[in-house]
């Protein structure tokens, strides 16, 4: 069954876009190489010349209608995309007193690496940013996205935290399985949390970093709409999924 390039997958269609950014629409068409030979046929050439009359044609019409446009943003645009992350920013706000990024700039960048184009493909911007003015002391805020293409990391507090109040059982047990030690001191009320080595900063990459990657690929191939495109169930279960799916693909690539 043949695909049309405008229905490709989005790991192929994202890897294609980030290439040739400014590639035309009708490059490599194939459609558009059937119909200029079937009026090459039917003005008398033979089947074989024909055929290679279309891929000329093809060929020609591909270079001529993107020889402007690449020559207009060369300049613009042609480091960028040698780099490797084309447009992407990464921003580091100093963290305050007492926090820090369990995750720098670095960290990132290969992170998005080893997801592939999928993950950075109309990606503006990562923030390591403070943490919200409006945030709970009862539960740190990890990250965060904001269509179109930006996503905010939050600094944390150093570890052993002590939260207010008892962390809920779901909330206990993702951090339990990012190898966080939780003791609840039912006592008094709080809750101690203490992240051993670099578990804090794998929790931020393979938990925080591909969950809002997760929102952002959904938000990013549906139309790119500065506007939730989904009710929030809809984007967290979407954005679950995606960022265990790559976290096993993460752990299998380690394990071989």
């Amino acid at each position: 069954m043949s695909r049309s390039k405008h229905t490709d997958p989005k790991t192929i269609r994202a890897g294609r876009r980030l290439r040739a950014p400014r590639e035309g629409r009708g490059v490599g068409d194939l459609s558009r190489r059937r119909e200029l030979g079937g009026k090459h046929k039917d003005a008398g050439a033979g089947p074989h010349e024909s055929q290679g009359r279309a891929r000329h044609s093809v060929r020609a019409v591909g270079k001529s209608s993107n020889a402007a446009v690449t020559n207009r943003g060369a300049q613009r645009t042609d480091a960028p995309y040698q780099k490797g992350w084309p447009g992407l920013r990464i921003v580091v706000r100093e963290s305050r007193s007492g926090f820090h990024h369990p995750a720098d700039k670095q960290d990132i960048l290969e992170m998005l690496k080893a997801v592939g184009p999928v993950a950075f493909y109309g990606l503006r911007s990562i923030e390591l940013a403070r943490s919200p003015a409006n945030a709970l002391i009862s539960m740190p805020v990890f990250g965060r996205y904001c269509a179109p293409g930006r996503i905010i990391l939050f600094e944390q507090s150093m570890s052993p935290w002590r939260l207010s109040g008892l962390l809920k059982g779901d909330v206990a047990r993702r951090l339990e399985r990012a190898d966080a030690v939780v003791t609840r001191l039912t006592d008094v009320g709080a809750t101690l949390v203490h992240w051993p080595h670099d578990t804090l900063r794998r929790f931020m990459l393979e938990e925080v970093l591909l969950h809002e990657l997760g929102h952002h690929v959904l938000q990013h191939h549906k139309g790119k709409r500065p506007v939730r495109i989904a009710r929030t169930r809809d984007h967290e279960s979407f954005a679950a999924r995606f960022a265990e799916k790559h976290r096993l693909a993460l752990m299998k690539g380690r394990s071989l």
